[in-house]
């Protein structure tokens, strides 16, 4: 004979019992009837509720790996009979009497492994549809039919899925009536807007910065009425994910937040409004305790800006350096950003917003391996000229936006040689930018200035570069002596910087190479751990070098001796300062602020002036990993803002903007003993408007519903065991976590939610008295 390996707790009255409050507590009082149970197979996963056929009744679908299908619970109105009730042949093991049940099952083949489902009207058709992501297909759409007919739809653009339940959702982000679609995948965010037609728009796609993410949601954030994206990150220590909708109605970059890590997805309870926080629920990883935090605002203050980044990442996990530049490329009087792709031919162009954030990237072709670009005013046109360096082709290249609102492929320039690095600026001082090009010809390398002649250009200054070893990595355009000149700084591996000063008629002289300029002070310096600031307030910049534990600011005599005006030292000497920058006061008098990135830390440290002029670090905060290549702070009309580039990806950091910081609102431990929470699921139980959390414990298979006592601190309700475990049993035994999904839904049809849980081959489902 054989055993069973579990035991179903079918009787139930005892559960109401323990849900029975003093009469002053009944409109929090939770009552469960059931269970009802449904047989189905052993690898189900993705239960989800929704009115498939239109009759007014919740139905259940989820995917059905074990057969490649979906299977459809259809709910059957009372009393009508059940016509395809599944016979079992396998007598080892309790089966429900399904011939009772309220569902009518069909099944709908997908012949791929489903992650992850859905059920909206995608189509505005008014019938419910299913969408799914899985593998070899990544995302389907199956439009309902007249007549439980279904038509395929497959999405070729999607992205690689993830292998969780909660990565894709539906919400109408724009406000049109519409549900669009987003899809979180392993490398990238996918947004399907849904057009008038019914069909579905192109794939607006947001690269994550990260892999490893999952738990996507919608809600509002920030109180503005739009639907925001909130995901979670895993193995990181900034988890928690958001990006906001701008008034363009796309999503912003990536902002980064530090959580107590977490068991199990967030929960929704509150979103955002003009008056209140989102609040979210989780199950923290280290107690198993519930927790529900806000995402509280928070003011920067000027001696403490806001350095929360701005995360792009046009190429997450490029291989080599992007380049970057900043410039009014559309000619609408708002600086823009360019970024190189060097391995895919192309640029990513990131406009200025009204607002003052930047829109999605928008891609053009370009020259094969363009690692270095520039920007100037090339000519009379509003629109700035974009300049790029291919090494492959050994060309460089200049383009702009036409008037059909694209950038054009670039125009070849007449040079010679292979070039390695540009920059562009006015040199002359006569308001007309000049293009500078550092290039290897025949085993010698050379500064090549070059000027704007009708549609092409000219070579108006060369200069020969000896005693090199190597190739330099990059060229600087920058004051050095302060006398409103620009100077060009070469950087090379494994050397000191090299200094060229403009002097009269458009000469340069190369100043490092004199007795007077300590070459130690700028020796083995990257270019990323260079950048300008405005220290001392007399409108002229100092030279800011970050170098092991500290960065020092410089400045170069007009006998060209390089002298230290100041030091700033990290609060710990193990420190690895691999950026440094200056932030101009906002408040007349002040001195301005120092901020160092930590990369070893993967921290910003401010450093505050005090009485005495001297810097001491004022404030840590968390901002994530980046390889810098280069830095740099610019004024708007917004006020001061910094970008930190890297090698795939970008940080903005707009000071003065108000930021989020989690909050704990509150913990709950349970009483019961070697119980904890590894997932939690809120939804309103006794209908009193209020959430209750269904907190489930699968490795005891218990569950415990809390709601809000008097005293607003949660409490329980009742508890129970979804089953007992034979221990003698030697068949399949599916999960060891179990139930392994968790809804709340009305799934009876009378108003009230009701509780449902996926475990091993079946669903159980808890009505409400």
């Amino acid at each position: 004979m054989f055993r069973r390996h579990f035991i179903l707790f079918a009787l139930f009255p005892a559960l109401c019992a323990t849900a029975v409050l003093a009469a002053d507590k009944v409109s929090r009082e939770v009552a469960l009837r059931g269970p009802e149970v449904m047989k189905l197979d052993w690898n189900t996963r993705a239960l989800q509720v929704g009115d498939l056929n239109g009759d007014g009744l919740n139905d259940l679908v989820l995917a059905n790996n074990d057969r490649s299908t979906l299977e459809i619970l259809y709910q059957l109105k009372p009393g009508a009979p059940n016509d395809t009730v599944p016979k079992s042949v396998n007598v080892n093991r309790w089966e429900p009497v399904v011939e009772d049940a309220r569902f009518r099952k069909i099944s709908v083949t997908t012949g791929v492994t489903v992650y992850d489902l859905l059920v909206a009207d995608l189509n505005g058709d008014g019938r419910a549809d299913l969408i799914y992501s899985g593998e070899p297909q990544a995302l389907t759409i199956r439009y309902q039919q007249a007549g439980d007919a279904w038509t395929e739809k497959k999405i070729t653009e999607a992205p690689a899925p993830i292998q969780f339940v909660g990565s894709i959702k539906t919400a109408d982000l724009n406000s049109d009536g519409r549900l669009d679609l987003v899809m979180l995948g392993q490398k990238e965010i996918a947004v399907y807007i849904q057009e008038k037609n019914g069909e579905l728009a192109a794939a607006e796609r947001y690269a994550l910065p990260d892999e490893s993410c999952y738990g996507l949601e919608i809600c509002d954030v920030d109180g503005d009425g739009k639907p925001d994206l909130v995901y979670l990150c895993a193995n990181t220590r900034d988890a928690l994910r958001v990006r906001l909708q701008s008034s363009e109605r796309q999503f912003g970059p990536e902002l980064a937040y530090t959580i107590k890590p977490t068991r199990c997805t967030l929960q929704v309870l509150n979103q955002a409004t003009a008056k209140q926080t989102a609040v979210f629920a989780d199950a923290q990883d280290q107690t198993g305790q519930l927790e529900l935090f806000t995402l509280e605002r928070t003011a920067a203050t000027q001696t403490n800006p806001s350095l929360r980044p701005r995360v792009f990442s046009p190429r997450p996990g490029s291989k080599t350096p992007c380049s970057y530049t900043i410039a009014d490329f559309n000619g609408d009087g708002l600086a823009d950003v360019a970024v190189s792709d060097p391995e895919s031919a192309q640029v990513f162009i990131y406009l200025r917003q009204s607002e003052g954030g930047f829109s999605n990237s928008q891609k053009y072709p370009v020259f094969s391996d363009a690692r270095s670009i520039a920007s100037g005013n090339w000519g009379d046109s509003k629109r700035a000229t974009l300049f790029v360096a291919s090494t492959k082709e050994q060309s460089v290249g200049f383009t702009q936006f036409n008037n059909e609102g694209r950038l054009a492929y670039p125009q070849p320039l007449p040079t010679t040689g292979r070039p390695i690095a540009l920059a562009a600026g006015d040199l002359a001082g006569d308001g007309k930018d000049r293009l500078v090009i550092l290039r290897e010809e025949k085993g010698k390398r050379f500064i090549d200035i070059l000027a704007r002649k009708d549609a092409s250009a000219e070579l108006v200054k060369s200069i020969e570069l000896t005693g090199l070893k190597t190739d330099p990595r990059a060229i600087r355009l920058v004051d050095a002596n302060q006398d409103g000149r620009l100077d060009l700084a070469v950087f090379t591996p494994l050397d000191a910087m090299r200094l060229f000063v403009q002097g009269d008629k458009f000469e340069f002289t190369e100043v490092s190479a004199s007795p007077g300029f300590r070459r130690g002070l700028v020796d083995n310096l990257e270019a990323s751990a260079f950048s300008t600031g405005d220290l001392d307030g007399d409108g002229k910049p100092e030279l800011l070098v970050s170098t092991g534990s500290f960065a020092r600011a410089l400045r170069l005599s007009p006998t060209g001796e390089l002298t230290v005006v100041d030091q700033f030292n990290a609060r710990d000497p193990s420190a690895e300062i691999g950026a440094s920058f200056i932030l101009p006061p906002t408040v007349a008098g002040q001195k301005p602020i120092v901020v160092l990135y930590d990369k070893k830390g993967d921290q910003f440290q401010t450093l505050v002036a005090d009485a005495k002029a001297l810097y001491r670090v004022n404030e840590s905060t968390q901002a994530g990993k980046i390889e810098v290549v280069g830095v740099e702070v610019r004024k708007t009309k917004a006020g001061t803002e910094a970008f930190i580039f890297g090698r795939d990806r970008f940080w903005w950091l707009p000071m003065g903007k108000d930021d989020f910081a989690p909050t704990t609102l509150v913990t709950h431990a349970t009483d019961l003993p070697e119980v904890s929470y590894a997932d939690v699921i809120a939804g309103d139980l006794n209908n009193d408007g209020k959430p209750e959390i269904v907190c489930v414990d699968p490795d005891k298979n218990l569950i415990e519903i809390l709601s809000r006592g008097d005293d607003k601190r949660w409490e329980s309700r009742m508890h129970f065991k979804v089953f007992e475990t034979d221990r003698h049993f030697q068949g399949r035994k599916g999960s060891v976590l179990e139930p392994r999904e968790t809804n709340i839904a009305d799934v009876t049809g009378d108003g009230k939610k009701t509780s449902f849980f996926s475990f091993h081959d079946r669903v159980l489902i808890y009505p409400q008295e």
